[in-house]
């Protein structure tokens, strides 16, 4: 049972079906009370409300079928109070393509989708009992914002819109394939009124980094992106709309590890500005394997990584680096109590254990955040059957 003044929930997703559990503040202890049944198609991302009284789901057929078009819908719950426990409201919203990422604006009126297969963004405008309504038209819907449109998030002021491009390496020749360039990674930036996204600012990445996600700091005008190309961490300034690059440093116990199987992904600033956890990544291990055995091991780095923050500059500094438990964490959450760290792991990978081979199991992990901000690993919880892509704790209203 979650202790306090205001319960607190975790949901998260495995393949098609959506789940809510009670988290316990003071254990970290997770317990199913609900499952929905399955839903039209695979979980991408999740938004909660402001209010906490909504929750949206974005699901896709990715990659999509070969003999018919893919499915993708959003769907609108409304969360109960007392119990988290989440009840459709409305049809599902059918959305222009693949939303890889969606996020709420600070009012509750609006929901951000960005689609990173059509490299575009959108909006939908959310009715007042939670339900989704008609898109808004924007002045330049149909742009390419590059590769690959990777996450949409609003500033605190609710006055600008972020939008990540991660870009891609360039790629060899092969006999199946043609040689491609590299492409170039960007930040986009948009001005936000009233439902509509205009185009305000470019920023270029140079070769090798690309964004994925952003996260803000609570009371500082600091904006910390997550490079997963390069395993970078940047600090910006932020002023009306203006970036200016404060620092840039690497997630990862080893730096020398590149891009291509080590990747840095998700990004949370802790409630109380002193610390920020970036996920890192390798996807080295879910290459097809086979004997000798040894070569499923895996390699690289499936972590963590703790960076505290200089009050006074913004400067994340590397604390901590610690083992996911699990391989490719996609997402993660911070429990709104501040005191657990909850790491969404994605794949079920095989690995050696002495002379057997073992599956790691697509799994939740829970890490206990201690007064200096670095992790202690408190259990990890088994979702065998499909991959997670995401994960959420929320306080119930």
């Amino acid at each position: 049972m979650s202790t306090g003044a205001s319960p607190v929930v975790v949901y998260a997703n495995s393949g098609k079906v959506l789940r809510v559990y009670d988290f316990d503040t003071k254990t970290g202890a997770l317990e199913v009370k609900q499952t929905l049944p399955e839903l039209k198609s695979y979980v991408q991302y999740v938004a909660v409300a402001p209010s906490r009284k909504y929750l949206y789901a974005s699901c896709s057929e990715a990659p999509p079928p070969k003999d018919r078009p893919p499915i993708h819908a959003i769907y609108a719950f409304s969360i109960d109070g007392r119990t988290g426990a989440l009840t459709q409201v409305g049809e599902p919203y059918t959305p222009p393509a693949r939303a890889i990422n969606v996020s709420v604006d600070n009012t509750g009126s609006y929901l951000f989708m960005a689609h990173n297969a059509t490299e575009t963004v959108s909006v939908v405008k959310l009715k007042a009992d939670g339900s989704l309504g008609e898109a808004v038209k924007q002045p330049d819907e149909k742009e390419k914002l590059g590769f690959l449109v990777h996450q949409i998030r609003i500033d605190p002021s609710n006055k600008w819109v972020f939008v990540p491009v991660r870009g891609d390496d360039a790629k060899e020749k092969t006999e199946s394939k043609k040689a491609e360039p590299e492409k170039f990674g960007h930040l986009n930036i948009f001005a936000f009124n009233d439902g509509a996204l205009t185009k305000h600012k470019v920023i270029d990445y140079p070769t090798l980094l690309g964004p994925r996600h952003i996260d803000f700091h609570p009371s500082k005008p600091w904006i910390y992106v997550s490079a997963e190309r390069g395993n970078r961490i940047l600090t910006y300034k932020h002023e009306n709309g203006e970036l200016t690059e404060l620092f840039n440093s690497t997630t990862l116990q080893d730096p020398s590890l590149k891009f291509g199987a080590q990747r840095a992904v998700a990004i949370h600033v802790h409630p109380n500005g002193k610390w920020v956890y970036v996920a890192n990544r390798n996807v080295a291990p879910n290459q097809p394997v086979g004997p000798p055995a040894d070569k499923i091991v895996p390699s690289g780095e499936n972590d963590v990584a703790v960076f505290s923050i200089d009050g006074a500059t913004g400067e994340p500094k590397l604390v901590q680096n610690i083992d996911t438990h699990g391989y490719e964490a996609r997402t993660m959450t911070i429990d709104p109590t501040g005191h657990f760290l909850v790491v969404a792991n994605q794949k079920e990978v095989p690995k050696k254990d002495g002379d057997k081979i073992i599956k790691v199991e697509p799994n939740l992990s829970v890490f206990r955040i201690g007064d200096d901000g670095k992790l202690t690993y408190v259990r990890t919880y088994d979702q065998p059957g499909d991959e997670i892509w995401w994960a959420g704790a929320v306080a119930l209203p």
